[in-house]
């Protein structure tokens, strides 16, 4: 046994400062990154910026590597949801990756042998891959953030796949199978953990700008995760700048007017998404979901209409949450909450809860909505089944939007009939999309 601790203790070629922080049961991180280098060149993904940003993941990051995934390692592959810049699949990976290099049995250790997870095939060719790995690559030892493993390509159409951590549920599909059961502690729970990913990604001076109900992937009422959709650094060069853009990204309701007019998409900008989150927990509804989404609902957003709350879900909402809310859709970005005092205020609530202290105006508040919607009678529930129900022309996909900016010249043909809106949901398109 002494003999061998002695060989676990005694690297071959490294001395124990070179590995210290890793250092157990034969394994040693410089032997890891020497040999991820050495194996450099018997892979590559096609592409010398995708291939550079996997290397320096490979060497830098002790914990969260990210690797190329041969295409041959999936099996049992299952098509989840199609959306905007391709396909969700879940799989299950065969083989495992790579995880560490073991000195003593001169072998590689795999982690994730038959792990089932997910890929999103990458179908669209204006999608720019390179800038979101440098994201992941940025946040992807943070677990704020969905895990995301690495990159494969389909050999058949040889798009480029993004494999990352499968999920039971984002939180649409959560709230639509859980809202009668879910307490004011509950909503405040998931709404505190989705807010400190928000100010965790606001920190690192990125900005989401895609987030909606789909994009929070749940791992239990108090813990969610953010897909990282098109997150991007804010430029403060660019935000300076007086480029307007014709086309965005997103799906109209969580798009905040600012955009919508053709400016770019800051951090304010996902506080006023996150707004739509906080409608959707207190009514289990998606923004304007009775509503086309189209440049009519756009000019309306823009001119100051925001969601409405129906009348008979009011009492179960206390008059503080509203309030909030509203600030989140305020149509001047400067009057908008920060991520930061969304988490204090969230946080604050949820220890009130906990410790069942109920004393405050406010606090007195969530408790009386609580009881108003335990006591919700059958006639009440069925007139909420029937206000849940989808317009034809409503679209949570996200997908390209033409800007008022873009549309300039063309609103008054479409408005008299000359032409069709182009932000208009066509018949055979797909009307939901979910990303767990």
């Amino acid at each position: 046994m002494s003999q061998e601790i002695e060989k676990i203790k005694n690297c071959p070629g490294h001395s124990y400062s070179d590995y210290q922080k890793s250092f157990q049961y034969g394994r040693c991180a410089s032997c890891t990154k020497d040999h991820f280098i050495q194996e450099f060149k018997t892979w590559s993904s096609g592409n010398t910026d995708i291939d550079e940003i996997i290397q320096d993941s490979q060497i830098k990051s002790l914990y969260a590597k990210f690797q190329w995934i041969s295409y041959d390692n999936f099996q049992n592959i299952e098509r989840i949801a199609d959306g905007g810049h391709g396909s969700m699949y879940s799989a299950k990976l065969e083989k495992g990756m790579k995880w560490n290099w073991n000195f003593i049995k001169q072998d590689w250790e795999y982690d994730l042998i038959g792990y089932k997870v997910a890929f999103k095939e990458i179908k669209d060719s204006r999608y720019d891959i390179i800038e979101f790995l440098k994201v992941v690559k940025t946040v992807n030892n943070f677990h704020f953030f969905a895990k995301y493993y690495g990159i494969s390509r389909n050999p058949s159409t040889q798009n480029y796949i993004i494999v990352m951590n499968l999920f039971d549920d984002d939180l649409h599909n959560f709230l639509t199978k859980t809202f009668w059961e879910l307490g004011w502690q509950s909503k405040i729970d998931i709404l505190f953990s989705s807010a400190c990913c928000l100010e965790n990604l606001h920190e690192k001076n990125l900005v989401h700008c895609d987030l909606h109900s789909g994009n929070i992937l749940l791992e239990s009422i108090d813990s969610t995760v953010l897909d990282l959709g098109l997150c991007k650094l804010e430029n403060d060069k660019i935000l300076k700048s007086n480029n307007k853009n014709k086309q965005i990204y997103g799906s109209i309701p969580y798009i905040p007017p600012e955009v919508l007019r053709g400016n770019e998409f800051t951090r304010r900008g996902d506080i006023y998404s996150f707004g739509g989150i906080m409608y959707e927990i207190v009514t289990a509804q998606r923004p304007f979901a009775d509503q086309a989404h189209d440049t009519y609902l756009i000019i309306d957003i823009c001119n100051g209409v925001r969601p409405k709350v129906p009348d008979f879900m009011l009492n179960w909402i206390p008059e503080c949450y509203l309030d909030l809310m509203y600030r989140c859709w305020s149509d001047d970005p400067s009057e908008r909450p920060t991520a930061a005092e969304l988490v204090n205020l969230f946080g604050d609530v949820l220890e009130n809860l906990y410790n069942n202290m109920m004393y405050s105006t406010t606090m007195q508040q969530f408790k009386i909505a609580d009881e108003n919607q335990r006591n919700t009678s059958k006639s009440q529930k069925q007139e909420f089944s029937y206000s849940s129900k989808l317009h034809p022309q409503s679209n949570y996909n996200s997908r390209y939007i033409h800007t008022l900016y873009g549309l300039h010249d063309l609103l008054e043909d479409f408005k008299s009939g000359k032409s069709s809106d182009p932000n208009l949901i066509k018949s055979n398109e797909p009307t939901t999309y979910n990303v767990n």
